[in-house]
């Protein structure tokens, strides 16, 4: 071997020992030192940023109304169909579907077979918003004859107002005539709403609006505050209410001035009369002539002083202070014939 190839031999040794230290070195395979200083600069950590001002609430739920049930009679009714043709009308002003304007209500009228003029007639029977559901509580008679009828009828209306439901009922005196073997209405006569009229109210007037066991439309809360309703009628309800629960469809408001087909002013217009169309949570209607709960209950009502019972029945005969026929078939009318 010659001096010139032992040099260059050493020299690429040498050279590959340099190389296999800097490798052990730098090799990938050593895990950092986590004990060592981080070097170099630092990226900023992302930041949310947040809305300026209050957080807005959730929009409330829409209130479901209650389902709409068209008012069908019972047993024991006389000429339901008098009191179904009022019932559609007022269930048509009443009952109005999600995006459906109230008014004009012409075609609802129209539905029902009623003239779209009432529409001008009805008043409070039309509600303050929409969408809404009229119910019929109860259509009582005010007046029967052969081609011309009264309907009394109390309405619960219920509507939609923003996120809130909101209720009210209203009393109406339904007029209809009969032509070609047809029941039509003609006229409405809606009492006018007055709302907060409890609050006006003292002595037994209040005590009855706030029994719990008296069930009183509006409109006869509303007689009660104008101290329309003579003083013995609030006693003898409040009377009976000790026995029984009563609910009461008029005083004075929504019922027909003069007794129906006569001039002959009515005792409810003079406010000595209520009507009563329920008991105990049974309408007088449903209740057999001579089923001794009526006659039981017709007996209290003369012990309260009351002259003037008109019902289901008769129990005292002619000359006496009760009477019946086919109008106050579905109602007891507790009345007084003389002023106090």
């Amino acid at each position: 071997m010659t001096a010139r190839s032992v040099g260059r031999r050493g020299f690429l040794v040498a050279a590959a020992g340099a190389v296999a230290a800097v490798v052990t070195a730098c090799g990938a395979d050593d895990p950092p030192d986590p004990s060592a200083p981080r070097t170099g600069r630092t990226l900023p950590r992302p930041t949310t940023k947040r809305p300026v001002g209050p957080v807005p609430e959730p929009p409330s739920p829409v209130p479901d109304l209650p389902a709409f049930s068209p008012w069908q009679p019972g047993g024991n009714e006389i000429a339901p169909e008098v009191k179904v043709a009022a019932a559609r009308v007022l269930e048509a002003l009443g009952t109005v579907p999600d995006g459906v304007a109230v008014t004009p209500a012409a075609g609802r009228l129209t539905a029902a077979g009623a003239p779209p003029a009432l529409e001008a007639m009805a008043g409070p029977l039309l509600p303050p918003a929409a969408p809404a559901v009229a119910q019929i509580v109860y259509p009582q008679y005010g007046g029967l004859e052969r081609s011309t009828a009264s309907v009394m009828a109390v309405v619960r209306q219920t509507w939609v107002d923003g996120a809130t439901l909101r209720e009210r009922v209203v009393t109406a005196d339904v007029r209809l005539r009969r032509r070609a073997g047809a029941w039509t209405v003609t006229e409405l006569h809606p009492a006018a709403p007055a709302p907060g009229a409890a609050a006006a109210l003292t002595g037994p007037a209040a005590e009855l609006a706030g029994s719990g066991r008296v069930h009183l439309p509006e409109a006869a809360v509303a007689d009660l505050a104008a101290g329309v309703v003579d003083a013995r009628v609030v006693a003898a309800l409040l009377e009976l209410a000790g026995t029984y629960q009563l609910a009461v469809s008029v005083f004075r408001g929504g019922h027909p001035e003069n007794v129906f087909g006569t001039d002959r002013t009515s005792n409810h217009t003079r406010g000595r009369a209520v009507d009563i169309w329920a008991v105990d949570g049974r309408p007088v209607v449903s209740m057999g002539k001579d089923e001794p709960f009526l006659l039981d209950f017709l007996a209290a009502v003369r012990a309260t002083g009351s002259d003037e019972i008109g019902g289901p029945v008769d129990p005292d005969g002619p000359g006496g202070k009760h009477f019946a026929d086919d109008l106050h078939r579905d109602h007891v009318h507790l009345g007084f014939e003389r002023a106090a």
